[in-house]
C-alpha cells in the first residue's frame, strides 16, 4: 500500500511539470490548473490513505491507545480460555504508523500543490486586513 501511495504521488506530482514542459507557449493559468487539480488529488489520495491506516490497516504488533505493546497478543491468547473465547480483541489493534503519516506527508502534498496554484493578495483599509485568494481554472 504504501509503495502505490509513493508511485501514485510521483505520477500525481510529474502530470504538472511535464504538461508545463510540452506547452511552453500555454499561459501561466493552464499550469496553475493542473497544479490545482494535481493538488486536490493528492489531498484525497492522502486523506484516504491516513484514514486507511488508522481503521482498515491496523496492525497486531502494536496496541491501541495506552495499552501495553503486548496486550493483543495477551488477548488472542486468552480466547481458548472457554470464558474468554468471545473476546473481539480486533479493538486492542495499533494504528499502522507508517501508512498514517506517509497519507499525511501525501496530503499536505497535495495542499501545497492547492495553496501554490491560487494567487493570494492583500489589502488594507482603514480599520481591517483582507485577504482575498483568486482560483482560476
Amino acid at each position: 500500500m504504501r509503495t502505490l501511495s509513493l508511485i501514485l504521488a510521483f505520477a500525481l506530482a510529474a502530470a504538472p511539470a511535464l504538461a508545463a514542459e510540452e506547452e511552453q507557449s500555454s499561459s501561466s493559468s493552464s499550469h496553475r490548473g493542473a497544479m490545482f487539480w494535481s493538488g486536490i488529488a493528492l489531498g484525497i489520495a492522502g486523506v484516504a490513505t491516513a484514514v486507511v491506516g488508522v481503521t482498515v490497516a491496523r496492525v497486531t504488533d502494536t496496541s491501541s491507545g495506552n495499552a501495553p505493546n503486548n496486550t493483543y497478543q495477551a488477548c488472542v491468547a486468552q480466547q481458548a480460555n472457554p470464558v474468554y473465547a468471545t473476546s473481539d480483541c480486533g479493538a486492542l489493534k495499533g494504528k499502522n504508523r507508517p501508512l498514517l503519516w506517509s497519507g499525511v506527508a501525501i496530503g499536505a502534498l497535495g495542499a501545497v500543490f492547492v495553496i501554490g496554484s491560487t494567487q493570494t493578495s492583500a489589502e488594507i483599509s482603514p480599520g481591517a486586513v483582507r485577504l482575498l485568494h483568486t482560483i482560476r481554472f
